[in-house]
Protein backbone atom coordinates (compact mmCIF):
# COMPACT_ATOMS: atom_id res chain seq x y z
CA UNK A 1 0.00 0.00 0.00
CA UNK A 2 1.06 3.52 -0.65
CA UNK A 3 1.41 5.82 2.27
CA UNK A 4 0.74 9.30 1.08
CA UNK A 5 1.67 12.16 3.24
CA UNK A 6 0.74 15.56 2.08
CA UNK A 7 2.95 18.36 3.16
CA UNK A 8 2.53 21.53 1.30
CA UNK A 9 2.74 20.71 -2.35
CA UNK A 10 4.82 17.51 -1.91
CA UNK A 11 3.63 13.94 -1.52
CA UNK A 12 5.81 11.09 -0.16
CA UNK A 13 4.91 7.60 -1.39
CA UNK A 14 6.14 4.68 0.70
CA UNK A 15 9.82 4.59 1.09
CA UNK A 16 10.41 6.05 -2.34
CA UNK A 17 11.70 9.53 -2.20
CA UNK A 18 9.63 10.87 -4.97
CA UNK A 19 8.43 14.35 -4.77
CA UNK A 20 5.56 15.25 -7.07
CA UNK A 21 3.09 17.96 -7.11
CA UNK A 22 0.02 17.09 -5.19
CA UNK A 23 -2.23 17.59 -8.12
CA UNK A 24 -0.49 14.79 -10.11
CA UNK A 25 -0.76 11.98 -7.39
CA UNK A 26 -3.26 9.27 -8.13
CA UNK A 27 -4.99 7.15 -5.52
CA UNK A 28 -4.03 3.33 -5.19
CA UNK A 29 -6.20 0.39 -4.58
CA UNK A 30 -6.26 -1.68 -1.30
CA UNK A 31 -4.71 -4.63 -3.10
CA UNK A 32 -1.72 -2.56 -3.99
CA UNK A 33 -1.53 -1.36 -0.42
CA UNK A 34 -1.46 -4.94 0.91
CA UNK A 35 1.03 -6.03 -1.75
CA UNK A 36 3.43 -3.26 -0.87
CA UNK A 37 3.25 -4.07 2.86
CA UNK A 38 3.86 -7.77 2.21
CA UNK A 39 6.90 -6.97 0.14
CA UNK A 40 8.34 -4.89 2.96
CA UNK A 41 7.73 -7.69 5.45
CA UNK A 42 9.37 -10.24 3.17
CA UNK A 43 12.38 -8.05 2.66
CA UNK A 44 12.73 -7.59 6.40
CA UNK A 45 12.53 -11.36 6.96
CA UNK A 46 15.13 -11.99 4.30
CA UNK A 47 17.41 -9.39 5.85
CA UNK A 48 17.03 -10.97 9.31
CA UNK A 49 17.92 -14.40 7.92
CA UNK A 50 20.93 -12.94 6.14
CA UNK A 51 22.06 -11.26 9.36
CA UNK A 52 21.61 -14.56 11.23
CA UNK A 53 23.73 -16.35 8.66
CA UNK A 54 26.38 -13.62 8.92
CA UNK A 55 26.43 -13.99 12.69
CA UNK A 56 26.85 -17.74 12.33
CA UNK A 57 29.66 -17.21 9.82
CA UNK A 58 31.33 -14.76 12.19
CA UNK A 59 31.08 -17.21 15.08
CA UNK A 60 32.62 -19.95 12.92
CA UNK A 61 35.32 -17.50 11.87
CA UNK A 62 35.97 -16.66 15.51
CA UNK A 63 36.23 -20.33 16.37
CA UNK A 64 38.53 -21.01 13.41
CA UNK A 65 40.67 -18.03 14.29
CA UNK A 66 40.95 -19.05 17.95
CA UNK A 67 41.66 -22.65 17.08
CA UNK A 68 44.12 -21.59 14.39
CA UNK A 69 45.88 -19.28 16.78
CA UNK A 70 46.14 -22.04 19.36
CA UNK A 71 47.43 -24.49 16.75
CA UNK A 72 49.82 -21.92 15.36
CA UNK A 73 51.11 -21.03 18.83
CA UNK A 74 51.43 -24.72 19.64
CA UNK A 75 53.40 -25.35 16.42
CA UNK A 76 55.48 -22.27 17.10
CA UNK A 77 56.10 -23.48 20.63
CA UNK A 78 57.31 -26.87 19.40
CA UNK A 79 59.45 -25.28 16.70
CA UNK A 80 61.04 -22.84 19.13
CA UNK A 81 61.68 -25.61 21.67
CA UNK A 82 63.44 -27.58 18.93
CA UNK A 83 65.35 -24.47 17.93
CA UNK A 84 66.41 -23.79 21.53
CA UNK A 85 67.44 -27.43 22.04
CA UNK A 86 69.52 -27.36 18.85
CA UNK A 87 71.11 -24.09 19.92
CA UNK A 88 71.93 -25.56 23.34
CA UNK A 89 73.53 -28.60 21.70
CA UNK A 90 75.58 -26.45 19.35
CA UNK A 91 76.63 -24.14 22.19
CA UNK A 92 77.68 -27.11 24.30
CA UNK A 93 79.62 -28.51 21.34
CA UNK A 94 81.33 -25.17 20.69
CA UNK A 95 82.16 -24.74 24.38
CA UNK A 96 83.84 -28.11 24.49
CA UNK A 97 85.70 -27.28 21.30
CA UNK A 98 86.73 -23.93 22.75
CA UNK A 99 88.21 -25.61 25.83
CA UNK A 100 89.94 -28.21 23.68
CA UNK A 101 91.41 -25.49 21.45
CA UNK A 102 92.67 -23.54 24.45
CA UNK A 103 94.32 -26.69 25.80
CA UNK A 104 95.90 -27.44 22.41
CA UNK A 105 97.21 -23.87 22.17
CA UNK A 106 98.72 -24.12 25.66
CA UNK A 107 100.34 -27.48 24.92
CA UNK A 108 101.71 -26.25 21.60
CA UNK A 109 103.04 -23.09 23.28
CA UNK A 110 104.71 -25.30 25.89
CA UNK A 111 106.28 -27.39 23.15
CA UNK A 112 107.48 -24.21 21.45
CA UNK A 113 109.02 -23.12 24.74
CA UNK A 114 110.84 -26.46 24.96
CA UNK A 115 112.07 -25.97 21.40
CA UNK A 116 113.35 -22.51 22.23
CA UNK A 117 115.12 -23.87 25.31
CA UNK A 118 116.68 -26.65 23.23
CA UNK A 119 117.74 -24.10 20.60
CA UNK A 120 119.26 -21.88 23.27
CA UNK A 121 120.97 -24.86 24.89
CA UNK A 122 122.89 -25.46 21.64
CA UNK A 123 124.44 -21.97 21.78
CA UNK A 124 126.83 -22.86 24.60
CA UNK A 125 128.27 -26.03 22.94
CA UNK A 126 128.48 -24.19 19.63
CA UNK A 127 130.40 -21.28 21.16
CA UNK A 128 132.63 -23.79 22.94
CA UNK A 129 133.28 -25.63 19.67
CA UNK A 130 134.11 -22.39 17.85
CA UNK A 131 136.32 -21.34 20.75
CA UNK A 132 138.18 -24.65 20.63
CA UNK A 133 138.72 -24.34 16.90
CA UNK A 134 140.01 -20.80 17.37
CA UNK A 135 142.32 -21.87 20.18
CA UNK A 136 143.72 -24.79 18.19
CA UNK A 137 144.27 -22.53 15.18
CA UNK A 138 146.87 -20.71 17.31
CA UNK A 139 149.07 -23.78 17.66
CA UNK A 140 152.65 -23.62 16.30
CA UNK A 141 152.98 -24.05 12.58
CA UNK A 142 154.34 -27.59 12.72
CA UNK A 143 151.42 -28.62 14.94
CA UNK A 144 148.76 -27.26 12.57
CA UNK A 145 147.61 -30.60 11.24
CA UNK A 146 144.22 -31.92 10.21
CA UNK A 147 143.97 -34.42 13.04
CA UNK A 148 140.95 -36.27 14.41
CA UNK A 149 140.30 -33.51 16.90
CA UNK A 150 140.00 -30.93 14.14
CA UNK A 151 137.70 -33.19 12.13
CA UNK A 152 135.52 -34.01 15.13
CA UNK A 153 135.27 -30.32 16.12
CA UNK A 154 134.31 -29.29 12.60
CA UNK A 155 131.78 -32.13 12.46
CA UNK A 156 130.39 -31.03 15.84
CA UNK A 157 130.10 -27.45 14.60
CA UNK A 158 128.22 -28.55 11.47
CA UNK A 159 125.92 -30.81 13.48
CA UNK A 160 125.15 -28.12 16.05
CA UNK A 161 124.39 -25.56 13.34
CA UNK A 162 122.17 -28.10 11.58
CA UNK A 163 120.31 -28.95 14.80
CA UNK A 164 119.78 -25.26 15.49
CA UNK A 165 118.42 -24.80 11.97
CA UNK A 166 116.01 -27.71 12.44
CA UNK A 167 114.94 -26.39 15.82
CA UNK A 168 114.42 -22.90 14.37
CA UNK A 169 112.24 -24.36 11.59
CA UNK A 170 110.29 -26.32 14.20
CA UNK A 171 109.82 -23.13 16.27
CA UNK A 172 108.51 -21.31 13.19
CA UNK A 173 106.09 -24.17 12.42
CA UNK A 174 104.93 -24.25 16.04
CA UNK A 175 104.31 -20.50 15.98
CA UNK A 176 102.36 -20.85 12.73
CA UNK A 177 100.35 -23.70 14.23
CA UNK A 178 99.57 -21.62 17.32
CA UNK A 179 98.47 -18.69 15.13
CA UNK A 180 96.22 -21.03 13.12
CA UNK A 181 94.71 -22.48 16.32
CA UNK A 182 94.15 -18.99 17.68
CA UNK A 183 92.37 -17.96 14.47
CA UNK A 184 90.19 -21.05 14.69
CA UNK A 185 89.55 -20.32 18.37
CA UNK A 186 88.48 -16.80 17.41
CA UNK A 187 86.05 -18.24 14.86
CA UNK A 188 84.66 -20.67 17.42
CA UNK A 189 84.25 -17.94 20.02
CA UNK A 190 82.61 -15.62 17.50
CA UNK A 191 80.17 -18.34 16.44
CA UNK A 192 79.59 -19.24 20.09
CA UNK A 193 78.85 -15.61 20.95
CA UNK A 194 76.38 -15.33 18.08
CA UNK A 195 74.63 -18.54 19.03
CA UNK A 196 74.43 -17.51 22.69
CA UNK A 197 72.87 -14.21 21.68
CA UNK A 198 70.43 -16.02 19.36
CA UNK A 199 69.66 -18.50 22.16
CA UNK A 200 68.85 -15.68 24.58
CA UNK A 201 66.45 -14.14 22.02
CA UNK A 202 64.84 -17.49 21.20
CA UNK A 203 64.54 -18.34 24.88
CA UNK A 204 62.80 -15.03 25.56
CA UNK A 205 60.47 -15.66 22.61
CA UNK A 206 59.86 -19.20 23.87
CA UNK A 207 58.76 -17.93 27.28
CA UNK A 208 56.50 -15.35 25.60
CA UNK A 209 54.87 -17.93 23.35
CA UNK A 210 54.47 -20.26 26.33
CA UNK A 211 52.62 -17.58 28.25
CA UNK A 212 50.44 -16.75 25.23
CA UNK A 213 49.76 -20.44 24.63
CA UNK A 214 48.64 -20.89 28.23
CA UNK A 215 46.36 -17.89 27.84
CA UNK A 216 44.87 -19.12 24.56
CA UNK A 217 44.53 -22.73 25.52
CA UNK A 218 41.44 -22.46 27.85
CA UNK A 219 39.51 -20.29 25.40
CA UNK A 220 40.21 -22.57 22.49
CA UNK A 221 39.26 -25.65 24.48
CA UNK A 222 36.07 -24.00 25.77
CA UNK A 223 35.04 -22.84 22.31
CA UNK A 224 35.75 -26.19 20.79
CA UNK A 225 33.88 -28.23 23.45
CA UNK A 226 30.30 -29.22 22.80
CA UNK A 227 30.28 -28.04 19.21
CA UNK A 228 30.66 -29.64 15.91
CA UNK A 229 33.57 -28.99 13.67
CA UNK A 230 32.99 -25.66 12.03
CA UNK A 231 31.91 -25.79 8.41
CA UNK A 232 34.29 -23.95 6.15
CA UNK A 233 33.20 -22.49 2.87
CA UNK A 234 34.79 -23.53 -0.36
CA UNK A 235 36.47 -20.18 -0.83
CA UNK A 236 37.88 -20.26 2.69
CA UNK A 237 38.97 -23.87 2.29
CA UNK A 238 40.72 -23.09 -0.99
CA UNK A 239 42.43 -20.09 0.56
CA UNK A 240 43.50 -22.19 3.53
CA UNK A 241 44.82 -24.90 1.23
CA UNK A 242 46.82 -22.38 -0.76
CA UNK A 243 48.11 -20.89 2.49
CA UNK A 244 49.08 -24.34 3.77
CA UNK A 245 50.97 -25.09 0.56
CA UNK A 246 52.89 -21.82 0.77
CA UNK A 247 53.59 -22.43 4.46
CA UNK A 248 54.81 -25.97 3.72
CA UNK A 249 57.20 -24.70 1.07
CA UNK A 250 58.43 -21.95 3.38
CA UNK A 251 58.81 -24.43 6.24
CA UNK A 252 60.90 -26.74 4.07
CA UNK A 253 63.14 -23.84 3.08
CA UNK A 254 63.55 -22.64 6.65
CA UNK A 255 64.19 -26.22 7.82
CA UNK A 256 66.99 -26.40 5.25
CA UNK A 257 68.38 -23.18 6.64
CA UNK A 258 68.34 -24.62 10.16
CA UNK A 259 69.99 -27.81 8.90
CA UNK A 260 72.64 -25.72 7.16
CA UNK A 261 73.18 -23.80 10.39
CA UNK A 262 73.71 -27.02 12.32
CA UNK A 263 75.91 -28.47 9.54
CA UNK A 264 78.02 -25.31 9.55
CA UNK A 265 78.57 -25.70 13.27
CA UNK A 266 79.56 -29.35 12.76
CA UNK A 267 81.96 -28.37 9.96
CA UNK A 268 83.54 -25.72 12.19
CA UNK A 269 83.95 -28.31 14.95
CA UNK A 270 85.46 -30.84 12.53
CA UNK A 271 87.84 -28.22 11.10
CA UNK A 272 88.99 -27.33 14.61
CA UNK A 273 89.35 -31.04 15.42
CA UNK A 274 91.50 -31.52 12.31
CA UNK A 275 93.75 -28.61 13.30
CA UNK A 276 94.05 -30.00 16.83
CA UNK A 277 95.06 -33.41 15.43
CA UNK A 278 97.69 -31.70 13.24
CA UNK A 279 98.92 -29.75 16.27
CA UNK A 280 99.16 -32.95 18.31
CA UNK A 281 101.16 -34.66 15.56
CA UNK A 282 103.41 -31.60 15.36
CA UNK A 283 103.95 -31.69 19.13
CA UNK A 284 104.93 -35.36 19.02
CA UNK A 285 107.27 -34.67 16.10
CA UNK A 286 108.85 -31.75 17.95
CA UNK A 287 109.35 -33.86 21.07
CA UNK A 288 111.18 -36.47 19.03
CA UNK A 289 113.18 -33.72 17.32
CA UNK A 290 114.26 -32.31 20.70
CA UNK A 291 115.41 -35.75 21.86
CA UNK A 292 117.20 -36.36 18.55
CA UNK A 293 118.99 -33.00 18.66
CA UNK A 294 120.01 -33.52 22.27
CA UNK A 295 121.36 -36.96 21.41
CA UNK A 296 123.30 -35.57 18.44
CA UNK A 297 124.74 -32.75 20.55
CA UNK A 298 125.79 -35.14 23.34
CA UNK A 299 127.25 -37.64 20.89
CA UNK A 300 129.25 -34.96 19.04
CA UNK A 301 130.46 -33.48 22.34
CA UNK A 302 131.50 -36.94 23.54
CA UNK A 303 133.31 -37.65 20.28
CA UNK A 304 135.11 -34.28 20.36
CA UNK A 305 136.11 -34.76 23.98
CA UNK A 306 137.33 -38.28 23.35
CA UNK A 307 139.31 -37.07 20.32
CA UNK A 308 140.91 -34.38 22.47
CA UNK A 309 141.75 -36.96 25.11
CA UNK A 310 143.30 -39.29 22.51
CA UNK A 311 145.25 -36.41 20.98
CA UNK A 312 146.56 -35.37 24.39
CA UNK A 313 147.62 -38.94 25.11
CA UNK A 314 149.34 -39.16 21.73
CA UNK A 315 151.07 -35.81 22.30
CA UNK A 316 152.18 -36.90 25.75
CA UNK A 317 153.69 -40.07 24.35
CA UNK A 318 155.48 -38.11 21.64
CA UNK A 319 156.73 -35.59 24.20
CA UNK A 320 158.06 -38.44 26.33
CA UNK A 321 159.92 -39.82 23.33
CA UNK A 322 161.28 -36.36 22.52
CA UNK A 323 162.46 -35.84 26.09
CA UNK A 324 164.12 -39.25 26.06
CA UNK A 325 165.73 -38.51 22.67
CA UNK A 326 166.98 -35.13 23.94
CA UNK A 327 168.45 -36.83 26.97
CA UNK A 328 170.19 -39.51 24.91
CA UNK A 329 171.43 -36.93 22.41
CA UNK A 330 172.83 -34.76 25.15
CA UNK A 331 174.55 -37.81 26.61
CA UNK A 332 175.95 -38.59 23.18
CA UNK A 333 177.16 -34.97 22.92
CA UNK A 334 179.03 -35.36 26.19
CA UNK A 335 180.46 -38.65 25.01
CA UNK A 336 181.48 -37.07 21.68
CA UNK A 337 183.12 -34.21 23.54
CA UNK A 338 185.05 -36.73 25.63
CA UNK A 339 186.10 -38.60 22.49
CA UNK A 340 187.20 -35.36 20.88
CA UNK A 341 189.31 -34.59 23.91
CA UNK A 342 190.98 -38.00 23.55
CA UNK A 343 191.51 -37.36 19.85
CA UNK A 344 193.12 -34.02 20.61
CA UNK A 345 195.38 -35.70 23.19
CA UNK A 346 196.36 -38.34 20.67
CA UNK A 347 197.08 -35.66 18.10
CA UNK A 348 199.26 -33.81 20.59
CA UNK A 349 201.04 -36.99 21.71
CA UNK A 350 201.92 -37.97 18.14
CA UNK A 351 203.75 -34.70 17.55
CA UNK A 352 206.76 -35.77 19.69
CA UNK A 353 207.52 -38.93 17.65
CA UNK A 354 207.14 -36.88 14.49
CA UNK A 355 209.59 -34.31 15.80
CA UNK A 356 211.96 -37.12 16.89
CA UNK A 357 211.85 -38.64 13.41
CA UNK A 358 212.54 -35.25 11.86
CA UNK A 359 215.46 -34.73 14.23
CA UNK A 360 216.87 -38.14 13.41
CA UNK A 361 216.58 -37.54 9.68
CA UNK A 362 218.19 -34.14 10.02
CA UNK A 363 221.04 -35.59 12.11
CA UNK A 364 221.69 -38.52 9.72
CA UNK A 365 222.16 -36.09 6.87
CA UNK A 366 225.44 -35.02 8.39
CA UNK A 367 227.06 -38.48 8.30
CA UNK A 368 230.40 -39.04 6.56
CA UNK A 369 230.23 -39.47 2.83
CA UNK A 370 231.06 -43.11 3.04
CA UNK A 371 228.46 -43.65 5.76
CA UNK A 372 225.69 -41.64 4.07
CA UNK A 373 223.91 -44.66 2.68
CA UNK A 374 220.35 -46.02 2.68
CA UNK A 375 220.62 -48.51 5.46
CA UNK A 376 217.86 -50.40 7.32
CA UNK A 377 217.76 -47.62 9.87
CA UNK A 378 216.95 -45.11 7.20
CA UNK A 379 214.27 -47.44 5.85
CA UNK A 380 212.65 -48.04 9.26
CA UNK A 381 212.92 -44.38 10.07
CA UNK A 382 211.19 -43.43 6.83
CA UNK A 383 208.48 -46.05 7.36
CA UNK A 384 208.00 -44.89 10.94
CA UNK A 385 207.74 -41.29 9.79
CA UNK A 386 205.19 -42.20 7.14
CA UNK A 387 203.18 -44.15 9.70
CA UNK A 388 203.24 -41.17 12.01
CA UNK A 389 202.07 -38.86 9.22
CA UNK A 390 199.27 -41.23 8.30
CA UNK A 391 198.18 -41.52 11.93
CA UNK A 392 198.29 -37.76 12.30
CA UNK A 393 196.21 -37.30 9.16
CA UNK A 394 193.77 -39.96 10.33
CA UNK A 395 193.44 -38.29 13.72
CA UNK A 396 192.93 -34.93 12.03
CA UNK A 397 190.15 -36.34 9.84
CA UNK A 398 188.65 -38.09 12.83
CA UNK A 399 188.71 -34.83 14.74
CA UNK A 400 186.96 -33.05 11.88
CA UNK A 401 184.33 -35.80 11.75
CA UNK A 402 183.85 -35.57 15.50
CA UNK A 403 183.40 -31.82 15.23
CA UNK A 404 180.82 -32.31 12.45
CA UNK A 405 179.07 -34.99 14.49
CA UNK A 406 179.04 -32.75 17.55
CA UNK A 407 177.60 -29.88 15.51
CA UNK A 408 174.95 -32.19 14.10
CA UNK A 409 174.12 -33.53 17.55
CA UNK A 410 173.72 -30.00 18.85
CA UNK A 411 171.51 -29.14 15.88
CA UNK A 412 169.43 -32.22 16.55
CA UNK A 413 169.08 -31.28 20.19
CA UNK A 414 167.99 -27.82 19.17
CA UNK A 415 165.47 -29.28 16.72
CA UNK A 416 164.21 -31.72 19.33
CA UNK A 417 163.86 -28.93 21.86
CA UNK A 418 161.98 -26.79 19.37
CA UNK A 419 159.71 -29.71 18.51
CA UNK A 420 159.23 -30.40 22.21
CA UNK A 421 158.41 -26.74 22.80
CA UNK A 422 155.88 -26.73 19.96
CA UNK A 423 154.30 -29.93 21.16
CA UNK A 424 154.22 -28.59 24.71
CA UNK A 425 152.44 -25.48 23.46
CA UNK A 426 150.01 -27.63 21.47
CA UNK A 427 149.52 -29.81 24.52
CA UNK A 428 148.86 -26.75 26.66
CA UNK A 429 146.21 -25.58 24.18
CA UNK A 430 144.59 -29.02 23.98
CA UNK A 431 144.67 -29.42 27.74
CA UNK A 432 143.16 -25.96 28.19
CA UNK A 433 140.43 -26.92 25.72
CA UNK A 434 139.81 -30.16 27.56
CA UNK A 435 140.34 -29.33 31.20
CA UNK A 436 140.39 -25.96 32.86
CA UNK A 437 138.90 -23.40 30.48
CA UNK A 438 136.62 -25.73 28.58
CA UNK A 439 135.20 -27.37 31.70
CA UNK A 440 134.51 -24.01 33.28
CA UNK A 441 132.98 -22.80 30.03
CA UNK A 442 130.98 -25.95 29.41
CA UNK A 443 129.46 -26.35 32.83
CA UNK A 444 129.08 -22.72 33.98
CA UNK A 445 125.95 -22.02 31.94
CA UNK A 446 123.64 -20.81 34.70
CA UNK A 447 122.50 -17.23 34.62
CA UNK A 448 122.39 -15.04 37.64
CA UNK A 449 119.49 -12.73 38.49
CA UNK A 450 119.51 -9.61 36.38
CA UNK A 451 122.64 -10.37 34.37
CA UNK A 452 124.15 -12.92 32.06
CA UNK A 453 127.41 -14.73 32.69
CA UNK A 454 129.56 -14.70 29.58
CA UNK A 455 131.61 -17.72 30.47
CA UNK A 456 133.58 -17.61 27.24
CA UNK A 457 134.87 -14.08 27.93
CA UNK A 458 135.59 -14.96 31.55
CA UNK A 459 137.43 -18.12 30.54
CA UNK A 460 139.58 -16.13 28.13
CA UNK A 461 140.35 -13.42 30.68
CA UNK A 462 140.81 -15.75 33.67
CA UNK A 463 144.46 -16.24 34.71
CA UNK A 464 145.39 -19.84 34.24
CA UNK A 465 146.87 -21.84 37.01
CA UNK A 466 150.28 -23.41 36.62
CA UNK A 467 148.75 -26.84 36.29
CA UNK A 468 146.53 -25.74 33.43
CA UNK A 469 149.30 -23.98 31.49
CA UNK A 470 152.27 -26.30 31.94
CA UNK A 471 151.91 -30.04 31.93
CA UNK A 472 154.56 -32.42 33.09
CA UNK A 473 156.27 -34.88 30.83
CA UNK A 474 154.25 -37.81 32.12
CA UNK A 475 151.01 -35.88 32.70
CA UNK A 476 148.08 -37.45 30.84
CA UNK A 477 144.64 -36.00 31.71
CA UNK A 478 141.76 -38.43 31.57
CA UNK A 479 138.07 -37.56 31.95
CA UNK A 480 134.76 -39.19 31.36
CA UNK A 481 133.05 -38.00 28.18
CA UNK A 482 129.92 -40.07 28.41
CA UNK A 483 127.74 -36.98 28.24
CA UNK A 484 126.70 -37.23 31.89
CA UNK A 485 127.78 -33.64 32.51
CA UNK A 486 129.70 -34.44 35.72
CA UNK A 487 132.77 -32.39 36.43
CA UNK A 488 135.87 -34.12 37.83
CA UNK A 489 136.40 -33.43 41.52
CA UNK A 490 139.83 -31.94 40.85
CA UNK A 491 138.29 -29.28 38.60
CA UNK A 492 135.25 -28.22 40.61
Amino acid sequence: ADLAVQSGHLLFLGSADVRLPAEHIAMHSPEEWHRHAGNNLNEAERTRRKAHEQCSTSRRTHEQTSQGQYTAFNDLQECMEKKVNNSCKMIELLRRREGSLVQSINLTAQTRSHLEMAHEAKDSPLRLCVWRLDRRSRRPRRELIKDRVEESLEAQKVQLIETQRKLADAIAKASECIASLERKLEQVRDDLSKKQQALSVDDMCLRSTMRTLLEKAPTAVQQGSGRHTPVVSREVAAAQQRSFKVAAVTLRDTAKNEDNRFDECIRLDHAALTQEAAAKALREKNSKLIQLCDGIAKMSATKAGQSLQDRINENQQMRSRLVHAIKETQEKIEHTKSTMSGTKSEMKSIQDPIKLCNSCNSARKYRAPGEHIEDPVSTHLAEHEMALFRSNEELRRTHQNEKASLSELRQRVENLQEDLSDKSEALRIDVSCLTNDSVQYQFSTRRGPGKEHDTFAKASARPRSAGSVRAGTMFVPSYDFTGSGRVPSSMR
